[in-house]
């Protein structure tokens, strides 16, 4: 199968990849699988000298070192219109350039450096050879605006990145006036607008998803399930409790119990006010991860909680390896992500290639620059026309499609949690056909 483009059931796939390269790259006999290690051709050095691409054990050798180039000169391009369907112009070598903004120093640099990985990767599955991603470090000086400047100077049409949600305004001010449409790989949906695509797995249709799918499937109750909610004094939290209450309204759902809690106080009054309500509870939601959730659930199983008896209810941040084993009050509970199984390859690539597996954040660079990929090959149109393609993508976090509000609808499974991993019991859409 070619590194796409294909369109198949109303998207545009790129999550295969590129046959043909087993004069560059080892094909890997477990996946069948072409891991990426040969990106010479297609990624610029990065200016960052003290961050050259990381090395792979064995199968993949060491790219070339990165080279310091000469300052950009001129000034930033002329402004352009945002959302323009106008054409932007190719340079003169014909070299479509793409910009990704990520902290490569800092305390962030070894997640910034993952990501730039998997972006790479998706470059050699699906870039033709006129594609040039153009790393830029956050966490220099001059921050995410100096990055965002150089990327501009340095000729790039579009913008992905940054990282965090707090870089956005800046870097959002130099694309608006250089015309650019960026891609952030934020989950804070609050920063979309034209031309703001927030790539990241906003949690409001994780949230959306799991309840709709628990009152329609627990047992019993036809007309309506009882939900509680733990969830933690943060704005993460403020921002999934709100839809966690709407969401059960709309299902036609009864909600009996709401509690907070400050994972720093510790206070368990929130358990003992569950606890005196357990009776007439049907399903807990727990939008929590990490090691706050397992404080979380052994509180909740000293204090007599039973998952065979309450259905736990959890979003995306349980889409993590190990949730079950870790977890076990959570073994049996449900939860609304990615299918795991659209990035399986991709992790055992990413594993052989540096060694250990990629931080879930990874997939988002990846898809959003295989998306850059795929329109490069289409003539290099970053405009809105082409970004919302209003049949969507298909990619390793499943089939999405920008909106004109910069917001990014996405397909998502239902997965059960076990104590081997998870696994999915609803499937996620394969096309957005017959969606408005």
């Amino acid at each position: 199968m070619a590194a796409l483009l294909l369109v198949m059931n109303g998207c545009a796939h790129y999550a295969q990849p590129r046959a043909g390269a087993q004069e560059t790259v080892a094909q890997s006999a477990a996946t069948g699988y072409h891991p990426p290690y040969a990106y010479a051709q297609n990624v610029a050095p990065s200016r960052l000298d003290q961050h050259p691409l990381q090395p792979a054990p064995q199968q993949r050798p060491s790219p070339p070192p990165a080279q310091q180039p000469a300052p950009p000169s001129g000034q930033i391009i002329p402004p352009l219109t945002v959302m323009s369907a106008a054409r932007p112009p190719v340079p003169a070598n014909g070299q479509i350039k793409v910009a990704i903004l990520l902290p490569l120093s800092g305390p962030n640099a070894a997640l910034g450096q993952a990501m730039l990985n998997a972006a790479q990767q998706a470059v050699f599955d699906a870039a033709g050879t006129d594609f040039r991603l153009l790393p830029h470090d956050t966490e220099a000086v001059g921050g995410a605006q100096a990055a965002a400047n150089a990327a501009v100077q340095e000729g790039a049409q579009l913008i992905i990145g940054p990282l965090f949600a707090t870089n956005i305004p800046a870097v959002k001010l130099v694309a608006s006036h250089a015309g650019l449409q960026i891609l952030p790989l934020s989950t804070d949906t609050s920063q979309a607008e034209p031309g703001v695509y927030v790539m990241g797995l906003a949690p409001a249709a994780q949230v959306r998803r799991i309840i709709a799918y628990a009152n329609a499937h627990m047992a019993g109750a036809a007309a309506g399930h009882r939900f509680a909610a733990l969830v933690p004094a943060t704005p993460y939290g403020a921002l999934v409790g709100q839809v966690f209450e709407d969401a059960v309204k709309e299902a036609g759902g009864t909600v009996v119990d709401y509690e907070t809690y400050d994972s720093v106080a510790q206070d368990t009054g929130n358990i003992e006010n569950l606890t005196d309500r357990r009776s007439m509870i049907d399903a807990l939601f727990l939008p929590e991860g990490g090691d706050d959730l397992k404080t979380v659930t052994q509180q909740l199983a000293a204090a007599g909680f039973n998952g065979t008896q309450i259905h736990m209810l959890g979003t995306g941040l349980w889409d993590v390896p190990g949730l079950g084993q870790q977890n076990p009050l959570l073994v049996g509970g449900w939860y609304a992500a990615p299918d795991p199984a659209a990035r399986k390859n991709f992790t055992a690539a990413y594993a052989s290639a540096y060694g250990k597996n990629p931080p879930r954040l990874a997939t988002l660079a990846y898809d959003a620059t295989a998306l850059a990929a795929v329109l490069a090959k289409r003539g290099g149109r970053y405009d809105a026309t082409a970004l919302q393609n209003p049949n969507g993508f298909a990619g390793l976090d499943g089939i999405f499609r920008l909106l004109s509000s910069g917001k990014v609808e996405r397909g998502l499974a239902v997965n059960e949690v076990t104590p081997y991993g998870a696994h999915v019991i609803d499937p996620s859409p394969v096309s957005f056909v017959g969606r408005k």
